[in-house]
């Protein structure tokens, strides 16, 4: 009989691992027609993500329902390691297994966490179709897995519990109370009844068990195998210098940016099989929540993982490695007999499969990417299409052609003079990098500093304080340019690479070595982007300097209350905050004044809520959707502030566009710097 059982156990298993094993080798392969890329390096860091991100789930713990799926993970491992013993005790009854099989504890350990499971599956089943938050998805699929995984619980469990009944002397199971529950609920049976329970539900278990696994690389499901892969093989790079350099000078490169999904690397497409469809992304989106085309969800999860797939299979079935210009003489052949496969080939990224809106309306905000747990890059992708875009096709709004144009005449997307650059120090007495010798510190101004009137008035508090504390620096004046973080996020990386090299011979040839900013994006350019043209400094934004001056004593502060509003709601920017993790020194600088009163915004630190400049929005009108900056607006005025404390030049232009939007212009509430109040105190 039990040999009987082997032999039809060993087909299924056989037939399930055929499967199991074509359909992961099918995704294996399509996902290897990536481009190549080296993600092997300090394997000691890699492990040590996979631990914090994987087996820790420390993304996912930040959330309320991830402590839940904390414990759904490691009791899934621990479901996973009790199939041992309970698969071959079935088969081989007399030959129990070492340990796994033997130890009380063990399944002491296994069913508590099964128990939590099941509690933590229903939680789930009651947030998906009775709370029915929108980020979680209703469908089908969905629910099968949770049946499937709460099928696997419960027939382990009526199993064994039988087999207890049957041997209720067995010390394996005479700490686990879910099988003496069982046991005790069976007493009634007679011995024949419980080994039909026992052997029948076996075979049950057994037989879903191996549907499961079949299930498994053919649904979204995949990101079980694919999640831990891709936490191991992310980008070590600081979360601002992830986007990959281009050698516009290698005439064998066929395209910059990438148009073919083909053109990304293998492990940027790991992300589309790692997504496990959670929704965080969406819901801390500015762009989806404000009602534009652009859904990271959507965009990993179902646009470019379909398309992956679909022209994967086509492209492995013609046995083609790429779909470029090399490929179309084959793919003219494929077209004269099964046209529909060629026209999957011939499919561009860019309008036929993600338009144009889609890209355009990211804010590179990198809020889907700080919230996603499974380690998913949203922001670089739709950066790549939109190079392709303005690289190759000379594509973009005549909004960014104008700002690209003042870039190229005058250095600054303003399109002032490069001799006004320093006016805003025209009575300030600041030395010039040219005039000083054995400066420590450059204050890099940037454009918005420069030009920017509301900016200017920054600037010049910071270069104020800098003088109170007797800080050695200088700054540029007219030779500064635009350190180019707008014009790569928008795709031109030409003029992005254009003024890196311009800057890096300026700032290496003055022998730069410290450099002070109050521009967030001047900032995460200058440390996390321009060390791979040649270009490393210590870079610091102002609000961290000037807290340190403070800690220091170098800087003495009056205790005097300004009379400036005291109760401040605090917006976190984006390229100081979630690109820089760096929450703490604007919030202690406005804390340092006396009588202020900070508040919090509901969206506050790595969940803050982007004001809708970045990624080149700066410079582009919003057709679509709500405006993100008044929505921004509405989130600070409804703590009912004084003032909206902000750190970034364009977020204080941002929300105060909004605050002209939204309130009564006789009553205004105001956008201020820390330095702003700061300087006050000197």
């Amino acid at each position: 009989m039990r040999l009987t059982w082997l032999i039809v156990f060993l087909v299924l298993a056989c037939a399930a691992g055929y499967g199991f094993t074509i359909a992961f080798r099918k995704k294996l392969n399509i996902l290897l027609l990536g481009a190549k890329d080296e993600p092997f390096a300090q394997p000691s860091v890699r492990w040590k993500n996979f631990v914090s991100k994987i087996l820790l789930q420390s993304k996912m713990i930040k959330e309320p329902y991830g402590v839940v799926h904390f414990f759904i993970f490691w009791g899934f491992i621990f479901i996973c390691l009790g199939e041992i013993p309970f698969i071959l005790e079935g088969l081989f009854p007399q030959y129990p297994i070492p340990f796994l099989g033997t130890n009380p504890y063990f399944f002491l350990v296994k069913d508590v966490l099964a128990a939590l499971v099941f509690v933590g599956l229903i939680v789930g089943l009651i947030r998906r179709w009775i709370v029915r938050p929108q980020r979680l998805y209703r469908t089908m699929e969905a629910f099968l897995v949770v049946l499937f995984i709460m099928l696997v619980i419960l027939t382990e469990w009526i199993s064994t519990g039988a087999k207890y009944a049957l041997e209720p002397h067995s010390v394996a199971y005479a700490l686990d109370p879910v099988y003496r529950s069982v046991a005790a609920l069976l007493s009634g049976v007679s011995e024949s009844a419980l080994v039909g329970i026992r052997d029948g539900v076996w075979w049950f278990h057994t037989v879903i068990l191996l549907i499961f696994l079949v299930y498994i690389p053919n649904s979204k499901h995949l990101h079980l195998i694919a999640a831990p892969f891709n936490a191991y093989f992310g980008s070590l790079k600081p979360l601002g210098g992830q986007i990959k350099k281009l050698d516009l000078e290698d005439e064998t490169v066929e395209e910059f940016g990438v148009s073919r999904i083909e053109g990304y690397t293998w492990n940027q497409l790991l992300d589309c099989f790692a997504c496990g469809e959670c929704g965080r992304c969406m819901d801390n989106c500015p762009a989806n929540l404000s009602g534009k085309p652009l859904n990271p969800k959507e965009l990993l999860s179902r646009t470019l993982k379909h398309h992956l797939l679909a022209k994967g299979e086509v492209m492995q079935k013609y046995g083609l490695k790429s779909t470029g210009e090399e490929s179309a003489e084959a793919i003219a052949e494929i077209a004269a007999t099964h046209p529909e496969d060629a026209a999957i080939l011939r499919q561009s990224l860019i309008n036929d499969v993600v338009t144009e809106d889609v890209l355009w309306s990211c804010t590179t905000c990198m809020s889907c990417q700080v919230q996603c747990p499974v380690s998913n890059e949203h922001v670089n992708k739709i950066i790549d299409l939109r190079r392709y875009l303005v690289t190759m096709e000379g594509n973009f709004s005549p909004e960014l052609q104008a700002t690209f144009r003042n870039i190229e005449n005058n250095s600054n997307p303003w399109g002032v003079g490069w001799n006004k650059r320093d006016e805003w120090a025209a009575e300030l007495n600041i030395k010039r990098m040219g005039e000083a010798e054995n400066a420590e510190y450059l204050f890099f101004v940037g454009c918005a500093g420069s030009f920017d009137n509301r900016a200017r008035q920054v600037s010049a508090a910071v270069a104020k304080i800098f003088q109170a504390a007797r800080v050695n620096f200088v700054i540029l004046g007219s030779e500064e340019k635009c350190c180019g973080e707008f014009a790569r996020r928008a795709g031109n990386e030409y003029l992005y690479q254009s003024l890196v090299a311009e800057n890096v011979e300026l700032l290496n040839g003055y022998n730069v070595k410290k450099i002070i900013t109050t521009c967030p994006h001047c900032l995460n350019t200058l440390r996390n982007e321009y060390p791979e043209f040649g270009g490393h400094y210590e870079v610091i934004h102002h609000t961290q300097f000037i807290n340190e001056l403070i800690s220091s004593g170098k800087l003495k502060l009056k205790q005097d209350p300004v009379s400036e509003p005291q109760k401040i709601v605090y917006h976190d920017s984006c390229y100081l905050g979630r690109y820089q993790q760096e929450y703490t020194a604007p919030r202690e600088l406005f804390s340092k004044v006396p009588g202020v009163q900070l508040m919090e915004m509901d969206r506050h630190h790595d969940k803050s809520f982007c004001c809708g400049a970045g990624g080149g929005r700066m410079w582009m009108e919003e057709h679509l959707g709500e405006r993100i900056n008044d929505m921004r607006v509405e989130q600070a005025l409804a703590k009912k502030p004084q003032a909206i404390g902000a750190n970034c030049p364009y977020c204080i232009t941002m929300l105060e566009d909004g605050i002209k939007e939204t309130q009564d212009s006789e009553q205004l509430v105001q956008v201020v710097d820390p330095a702003e109040l700061i300087v006050k105190l000197i």
